[in-house]
């Protein structure tokens, strides 16, 4: 097994950037280091209710993110970042970096796979932790390539999309859902190693349109079905390093 991608998300929930290389510490440095925020209700936005969100990309230049919406590039640190971010979400919004002790609550359709349509869903709430952007108590994602494979083909085109499900971690793998078995076991990536935490929960997310691909709830009604909703795994980094694609990844045995 070894990596395939490397992805990065500097801005939560817009689109990320392609690595040929890592560092690892507690985070790819730079993963959701900014994050957009609902001036009139304090909240973070994410395409768990924002899905234009998804339009949006987001890559780090220097020590600032570069943000193209609609075709336009914008600096995080030009002066007029924010009021061209409201003018295109429609909303007064501000572009954040969190503090080291900052919360922010985050809305979320529910959405449990199950249903042909989706109307009037439940809106529900949670906090993310101090000083991240990350919706999770996970600071790394990994999904496998035979995962993907397997949803393309039996769900459809763009069903397997890696931008779908948004991993920091594409793996070269041989069998779909392999990498549930890593699940309470380390991984040796590169320099790295990590603790692989749990499957990964999906939710409505993976319902957006991405990219060329309308929107649709077939693979998440799959994977209710089929997967318990889940697809990957979340993993939380135990020693530091470096990953570059092509390196190998091996599971370690206790």
């Amino acid at each position: 097994m070894s990596v395939q991608q490397i992805w990065r998300y500097p801005v939560k929930s817009l689109q990320g950037e392609l690595l040929t290389s890592t560092e690892i510490t507690d985070v790819i440095p730079g993963d959701r280091g900014w994050g957009i925020i609902d001036k009139q209700s304090g909240y973070l936005l994410s395409a768990k209710r924002v899905p234009k969100l998804l339009e949006g990309h987001a890559r780090i230049i220097g020590d600032h993110c570069v943000l193209t919406i609609n075709r336009n590039e914008y600096s995080s640190e030009e002066e007029q970042i924010n009021k061209k971010l409201s003018d295109w979400l429609e909303r007064p919004v501000t572009l954040s970096k969190p503090s080291s002790d900052e919360t922010r609550n985050i809305e979320i359709e529910w959405d449990d796979g199950t249903e042909e349509t989706l109307e009037n869903p439940d809106i529900f709430e949670f906090t993310t932790s101090p000083g991240w952007f990350f919706d999770s108590s996970s600071s790394l994602n990994l999904i496998g390539s035979a995962t993907l494979d397997l949803l393309e083909k039996r769900v459809g085109p763009g069903s397997g999309d890696v931008r779908r499900f948004r991993p920091n971690l594409l793996v070269k793998t041989e069998k779909p859902f392999e990498e549930n078995d890593w699940v309470g076991k380390n991984l040796k990536i590169g320099t790295c190693e990590v603790f692989v935490k749990k499957r990964t929960d999906r939710c409505v997310v993976i319902t957006r349109q991405i990219g060329e691909f309308p929107a649709s709830r077939s693979t998440l009604r799959f994977l209710s079905e089929k997967h318990e909703r889940e697809a990957g795994i979340s993993m939380s980094p135990i020693q530091s390093g470096v990953i570059h694609t092509g390196d190998s990844v091996e599971v370690l045995e206790s």
